[in-house]
């Protein structure tokens, strides 16, 4: 494994949105948009130049309008049209986030530039339908794919839904529907955790969204939306989603709509923007 001993992140010179389940409050923004605007609201909340910025990963999964242009186009909003930011738009699935800032950092070790930003910003809600061309199909019918469920349900290659890998780990590794459901149940105490003396822990990093509610209106989103209340008792009352398997739609994650961003640079500069100078 490579070891990264020249990049850092400054002390709290990242931030992570509030979630909403999909079809919350955020079913109908732009993520490419939203993601730049809140960016740039943090820096300025933090008193930062977004100009600092050397180079923007921009991370996404599913599809937004104007897709094409997301990297550049986020980077040119983020810093406000104030300087020119070479940007990369990352595609990863589930790894879109690590392998973001794993190439900020990688970057900032090969001393290709001093601080790289890591946005990554996604919308499950109302996901695109893409429709394709087939003009030897019967009386020419064209190919769709619904961006979202198609592929939660099928990879390619594998022939499986995303459902059936995890089946198919926990198979291999002997895990139990109970230990599902265990782990689970930490999971949400925690989360449940970082609730208290209001929600002071979360405060810490979450950094709220504003999404208008009208011609004039600005809606604040301030905390998680779609959390589902869990217990002990309720968990061990559902049935797995696949037959025979270990996973309930209580120990599954639900979809989200939201957005964060990390800085990545040098020491020097991790310990000069960083909110704790030590």
């Amino acid at each position: 494994m490579t070891r990264l001993n020249k990049s850092y992140i400054p002390f709290r010179g990242y931030y992570s949105s509030p979630f909403c389940r999909w079809q919350g409050s955020l079913a109908n923004e732009n993520a490419i948009t939203l993601g730049a605007a809140t960016a740039n609201r943090w820096f300025k909340k933090r008193k930062l130049d977004p100009t600092i910025i050397d180079y923007l990963y921009f991370g996404t999964t599913i599809p937004q309008r104007r897709m094409f242009y997301s990297h550049t186009w986020s980077a040119a909003m983020l810093v406000e049209g104030a300087k020119d930011v070479p940007a990369l738009m990352i595609h990863q699935a589930c790894t879109t986030s690590t392998t973001a800032i794993y190439l900020a950092a990688q970057n900032i070790e090969l001393g290709a530039y001093q601080t790289g930003y890591a946005l990554l910003s996604d919308r499950c809600s109302n996901g695109p339908h893409t429709v394709w061309a087939n003009p030897l199909g019967p009386g020419g019918e064209v190919e769709s794919e619904n961006w979202m469920m198609d592929n939660f349900n099928r990879d390619p290659w594998a022939g499986f839904k995303m459902i059936q890998t995890a089946e198919n780990v926990a198979k291999t590794i002997g895990v139990t529907k109970e230990e599902c459901d265990a782990v689970t149940l930490r999971r949400y105490q925690q989360y449940l955790d970082s609730t208290a003396n209001d929600r002071a822990f979360q405060k810490r990093y979450m950094f709220p969204v504003e999404v208008k509610a009208g011609k004039k209106e600005v809606k604040l989103i301030e905390v998680d939306e779609g959390i589902t209340p869990t217990s002990a008792e309720g968990l061990a009352k559902l049935t797995p989603v696949e037959p025979g398997g270990v996973l309930t739609y209580g120990s599954q994650t639900h979809p989200a709509d939201g957005n964060c961003g990390f800085i990545v640079t040098t020491r020097e500069k991790a310990k000069e923007w960083s909110e704790d100078k030590k």
